[in-house]
């Protein structure tokens, strides 16, 4: 038998007099584990101990484990993620590829040119906005002209000059405006309290869309022919009596949408957002604008 080893009684092995397995065994402690250069080697210590630790562990602490319900809800919360990455490919791949593809360019043309992206946009939603208001003013119209005696003087065409101006107050006005307007917002608007800065930025834009409205009027009066001189065209847009009630609609309608605006949507596309609830804000404000309403 070699002097380094020794057997113990019942046991057919031989072990190290100096190993840890025979120091526990003689009622010793084992010795602290080190690194190849000889360091002593210390296990993270990240919580309290609550039961048995090593004899080398320094008083008070265990070697940190997961605790199994952390397990758990890692374990849940990959599953979760799974799911919903599978179900997002299902989505997409449910999306004509047509859909995709105009996405990707609208996006990169975002990124690229955003100030002829966003004013072309919003001429494009400008006009439709306008026809969907030509359409429903036009309804009532159709249906009594087909109810009473014939007429070919019934307006049930489209004005393509209305919806010229109104395509053009958004692609020269309205979306230069915008994409100026809500970037210096995001710049210039920074609270600690996030409510307070969306609170100031709903109010600033309400302020600053005032003298814009006043703006449409007169755009609106001076190339549909009510107006002779750009003076004429902003002296009665001043005096309107459909500018006081635009205003207190426009506070009541877009308090809402930009309640989302500044909290949900990415600054790239608050003019998209924008634009797209303006379909319906343009067609209020052409009726308005040709002396009518929705």
């Amino acid at each position: 038998q070699h002097p380094s080893t020794t057997t113990f009684p019942g046991s057919r092995f031989m072990l190290n007099r100096n190993s840890n397995v025979t120091r526990l065994i003689r009622g010793g402690i084992p010795r602290q584990p080190t690194t190849r250069r000889g360091r002593p080697f210390r296990a993270p210590l990240r919580r309290k101990a609550t039961g048995a630790q090593p004899p080398w562990a320094p008083h008070g602490y265990v070697v940190s484990e997961t605790p199994h319900e952390y397990r758990y809800a890692l374990q849940l919360a990959s599953a979760a993620a799974g799911a919903s990455y599978m179900l997002g490919l299902r989505a997409r791949s449910a999306v004509p590829s047509s859909v995709h593809r105009a996405a990707d360019a609208y996006a990169r043309a975002n990124t690229e040119r955003p100030l002829l992206t966003r004013a072309v946009t919003t001429a494009v939603l400008a006009a439709i906005g306008d026809l969907l208001a030509q359409s429903v003013a036009s309804a009532p119209r159709a249906e009594a002209s087909s109810a009473g005696p014939s007429s070919s003087s019934g307006g049930g065409g489209c004005d393509l000059r209305r919806t010229a101006v109104m395509a053009g107050w958004g692609g020269v006005c309205a979306g230069p405006f915008n994409h100026f307007w809500y970037n210096w917002l995001e710049r210039a608007v920074v609270l600690r309290n996030p409510m307070h800065a969306v609170g100031l930025k709903i109010a600033l834009d309400h302020v600053a869309y005032a003298p814009v409205l006043v703006g449409f009027f007169a755009w609106t009066d001076l190339f549909q022919g009510r107006a002779a001189t750009p003076h004429d065209a902003l002296r009665q847009a001043v005096c309107s009596e459909h500018l006081a009630p635009t205003l207190r609609a426009n506070v009541v309608a877009w308090t809402a949408v930009h309640a989302l605006t500044f909290t949900v949507v990415p600054p790239p596309y608050h003019v998209l957002w924008v634009s797209v609830n303006s379909v319906f804000w343009s067609a209020y404000c052409s009726s308005v604008s040709e002396g009518g309403s929705i």
